[in-house]
């Protein structure tokens, strides 16, 4: 038997260092440890994918909790039935209770797969919630009046001069553009904006 860990964050600006030192004490060396930066709703990972392409019957793979397994419920509820059709053991650091052992124990095999559901409801159900967070975040904020994304443009005095000599064909619009220092789509913006603003004033 050959034992493998898999470890996986959502993004790579997130740590992996604690799900490392967990694999090693658990004896599993470095070469055999498998990791993927990406979000756990999709299993089509490449490092996920090459595990299941190296592994055989008999083999363990090692997981911190279900969650790193991933975060789609139907999708890990498939993905651990194929592992356990093919013979490959699952370990399960934060639930043992749903790790798979060789027993043909009917009942305990029933119980563990409705534990495996909840578990696996639960993963996806964080995702969701995440979700909702900062949808409702995002909405408080402009509740607020604050400005999400890029950061608006100001129509200054000195875009208000220098638009003007552009109107009176003094300069061209590539000057007048490069002087502001504004994109060909913003310069233009700005005064579609700027001529609105004039006939609210009159």
């Amino acid at each position: 038997m050959k034992r493998f860990a898999y470890i996986r964050v959502s993004s790579k600006e997130q740590n992996v260092d604690r799900q490392l030192e967990t694999m090693k004490k658990e004896g599993i060396e470095e070469r055999d440890i498998f990791i993927d930066k990406l979000s756990g709703r999709n299993y089509e990972r490449p490092q996920y994918q090459l595990l299941k392409q190296l592994i055989r019957e008999g083999d363990e793979i090692v997981f911190d909790s279900i969650t790193r397994m991933g975060r789609s419920m139907n999708d890990t509820l498939k993905e651990y039935e194929w592992f356990v059709e093919n013979g490959v053991k699952l370990k399960f650091i934060k639930e043992p209770m749903i790790n798979t052992t060789d027993e043909e124990d009917v009942l305990q095999q029933a119980i563990q797969k409705v534990i495996l559901t909840i578990l696996a409801a639960f993963a996806e159900k964080e995702i969701q919630d995440t979700k909702i967070r900062q949808f409702e975040g995002i909405a408080a904020a402009k509740l607020k009046g604050k400005h999400l994304g890029r950061p608006k443009t100001e129509i200054t005095s000195f875009f208000i001069e220098i638009h003007e000599q552009w109107k009176k064909n003094q300069i061209t619009a590539t000057e007048a553009m490069k002087r502001v220092g504004m994109s060909k789509t913003t310069f233009y913006r700005k005064s579609k904006e700027l001529k609105w603003e004039n006939q609210k004033e009159k």
